[in-house]
């Protein structure tokens, strides 16, 4: 992949070893900054080193362009960057795996993986982010920046930017943790100048005109390189580099303009129609140029040194430099404005049919044909949203007109979709709406069997209505789907599983679960792991402790392999082992796990609630199994709020609360008051009240909500007799207590 190999070196690049010194100590720092405008030589001069460091130091390089926007995708191309040069052939294979199921815990999640892997490396490994000035999505820099911040000893990052990244790099300089190479010092000095101008390209510049051209150009290296061209034809020299003026931008256009007027009109016409290209190979600018033999020309702009950069080691792939290319696009703009389109929709489709997806559907964008752009999207945003790159496909969404997308189903669908999965609840109601009010009949291009199909599965996958409205939302996806064609039939089967259980149908349940887990795919192990979790809890009601065991471990084994811990439907698998082990009188390892799994979900307090009920409900019986009962009346409360706005259509669950409200009332009234002294758990929490902690913080700790640490902070102050933290805790250590 070329994005992900440094450019080749050029034979007339000059070597400049006073800043090759500058790398001296830089591997004694755990980060190197290369900060600089366009044209000052920054990738030149990592690809020298890294050269040079070659035979002992492995490189991972990534070109960092617009795409890589999206946490997943960046992600994705720095850890195949790793892998691509380190010798275990099984490097972060499951850091590769758990990407593609972890788009929202990648931080939590991911990283970590990545970096104990990185850890575990026998040799030291140069990390290089080049262009990094593309990435501006929050999500993106706070991943770098947790990067930067847990860097192993063995790893040193590279960044080369254009300017300085959005990242908080300044601990880092503080502690002189961090080599940086800047504008100042890239800039061309007046030695550096002679050996390029005079010495390699022999153009016998007058000393005094060299150091006019250095101050006109301010020591820009391109600026200096483009002079270069234009200088081999000119007689007067003196004259052309006075005549020079303005800032670097002017420079760039005016000596740009003179190259273009001076090639030949074949090679000028297939720079400006290849110049909509961000990488260029033979037979793709063939489609685009409609012509032949650009594989050859390519390679022989290459060596002439017409700012065309090899990509790879094989010369298939090829760049223009940023300016020259910039230069090209403004050409043919000004020139043909009608060809722009015509160009990016050839790109389009020779793109579709090489299966490149990405670039078909930005150079579909780009040419303002929304259609072909959006026909794209609703073929495969599907599997995009699996392989959890959401962030991808929501920036091509954006990118589209509103009007096209609020008329398109599939697209409506995909929005309502991506709305669902995130929360966004009045945008989800929108587009679902939309999704009914359209006249589409048929099935999708994603495979969905139709627009009512896709609705009844958003409906019941994400169950964020009534008992009632998810079953028929189940039943009405699984008629709508009965041979199970669509992509989405196991998640039809979960949802329909997932409302035979709330509604009390555990026979249908297991049948509907049963049908699901043969369905997932490997590639979705979160699915996989709510399917397994809910098979697990009717398993449970059964009697059935040896399988609901069985099924939970294997679910709990996926989310440790693939370390899903941060993500909701992973933790269902803490959950259901946390029931399992209740059941079996392990009442201390249930509540762990059960405190773990519902401390997750209550960090996404969007998703489906009933899995969050069952969790709550079972750790409410261990808590008064356990003799704690102000911690159970706590999660019963906290139980009884989710309920609420579900009122009658809450399915088996206001039964079962107020039957476990029963049961604590019975207890209280056959032990009486509680008596003046704290329970574990409280002590728990006076441990914590002795220290700077704050409740929120407290409830981190304890894996408990907020609201449930308030209620033993009320209950220590009522048995020890204070009304503030500080009394609190000079009564625990008089009683001995802490």
């Amino acid at each position: 992949m070329p994005k992900l190999r440094a450019p080749s070196q050029r034979a007339e690049q000059l070597v400049r070893p006073r800043l090759l010194e500058l790398f001296g100590e830089a591997l004694n720092r755990r980060a190197t900054l290369i900060s600089a405008p366009a044209g000052y030589g920054k990738t030149t001069l990592l690809t020298q080193w890294l050269e040079a460091e070659k035979a002992s130091l492995p490189s991972a390089w990534v070109t960092l362009d617009e795409q890589d926007n999206d946490p997943v995708r960046l992600w994705r191309h720095i850890v195949e960057a790793v892998r691509q040069v380190v010798p275990a052939e099984d490097f972060a294979a499951d850091v590769m795996g758990a990407m593609s199921a972890v788009a929202q815990g990648l931080v939590e999640i991911t990283l970590p993986m990545f970096i104990n892997e990185l850890t575990e490396l026998p040799q030291r490994v140069v990390v290089v982010l080049d262009d990094y000035q593309f990435i501006t999505q929050d999500d993106c820099n706070n991943s770098v920046a947790y990067f930067v911040n847990h860097l192993p000893e063995n790893v040193h990052l590279i960044l080369s930017s254009r300017s300085d990244p959005q990242l908080p790099l300044g601990r880092l300089r503080a502690r002189g943790e961090m080599n940086e190479i800047r504008t100042e010092q890239l800039a061309f000095s007046e030695e550096e100048a002679i050996t390029l101008l005079n010495e390699k390209m022999g153009l016998d510049i007058d000393p005094d005109d060299l150091l006019l051209l250095i101050d006109r150009t301010e020591g820009w290296p391109a600026g200096i390189y483009l002079a270069s061209l234009s200088l081999r034809k000119r007689e007067d020299k003196h004259a052309f580099i006075e005549s020079f003026g303005g800032s670097s931008r002017y420079v760039v256009d005016l000596l740009g303009e003179e190259v273009l007027a001076s090639l030949p009109d074949e090679t000028r016409e297939f720079l400006l129609m290849t110049s909509v290209l961000r990488s260029m190979t033979g037979p793709l600018c063939d489609a685009v140029a409609g012509r032949e033999g650009s594989g050859k020309l390519l390679r022989e702009l290459a060596r002439s040194n017409l700012f065309v950069v090899p990509l790879d080691e094989p010369g298939e792939w090829y760049r223009y430099h940023n300016l020259f290319s910039g230069l090209l696009r403004y050409e043919l703009k000004s020139s043909r404005p009608e060809l722009v389109p015509v160009l990016h929709s050839r790109a389009s489709s020779w793109c579709e049919r090489e299966a490149f997806l990405e670039p078909a559907v930005r150079h579909a964008i780009a040419a303002a044909y929304h259609k072909r752009a959006g026909l794209l999207i609703a073929r495969y945003w599907y599997e995009y949203l699996l392989a959890g790159r959401t962030a991808t496909v929501e920036r091509w969404l954006d990118a589209l007109p509103e009007d096209l997308v609020q008329t398109d189903a599939a697209l409506i669908l995909a929005k309502a979709w991506i709305a669902a999965m995130y929360g966004r609840r009045e945008e989800r109601t929108r587009y679902l709406a939309l999704a009914e009010g359209s006249s589409h009949e048929g099935g999708l291009p994603d495979g969905t069997a139709s627009v009512e199909a896709g609705v009844a599965t958003i409906r019941a996958a994400f169950a964020y209505g009534g008992v009632q409205s998810i079953v028929e939302a189940a039943q009405r996806a699984s008629a709508l789907d009965q041979e199970q064609r669509s992509p989405q039939a196991a998640l039809v089967g979960l949802g329909q599983g997932t409302a035979s259980y709330v509604s009390g149908d555990l026979s249908g349940a297991r049948r509907a679960l049963e049908g699901a887990l043969m369905l997932t795919r490997a590639d979705q192990p979160v699915l996989r792991t709510a399917v397994l979790f809910m098979l697990s809890v009717a398993a449970v009601d059964e009697g059935h402790l040896e399988e609901a065991e069985s099924l939970a471990r294997e679910a709990a084994a996926l989310v440790d392999r693939l370390q899903l811990q941060g993500v909701p439907q992973a933790a269902l698998a803490y959950i259901a082992l946390g029931r399992v082990l209740a059941e079996r009188g392990d009442l201390a390892g249930a509540q762990i796990l059960l405190e773990k799994g519902l401390s997750v979900r209550r960090r996404f307090p969007a998703v489906s609630p009933w899995a969050t009920l069952i969790g709550l409900l079972a750790l409410a019986s261990v808590r008064m199994a356990r003799d704690e009962r102000a911690e159970a009346r706590a999660v019963l409360a906290e139980a009884r709020t989710i309920l609420e706005p579900f009122a009658a259509d809450a399915g088996i669950f206001p039964e079962l609360l107020e039957r476990q409200e029963r049961t604590l009332r019975v207890s209280k009234q056959r032990n009486g008051h509680l008596n003046g002294e704290p329970t574990e758990r409280e002590l728990a929490v006076l441990r914590l009240l002795d220290g700077e902690l704050s409740v929120s913080q407290m409830g981190d700790s304890l894996y408990v909500a907020s609201s449930t640490v308030r209620t033993h902070i009320k209950s220590i102050y009522r048995k020890l007799g204070a009304t503030s933290r500080k009394e609190a805790v000079q009564q625990a250590k008089a009683r001995e207590l802490i």
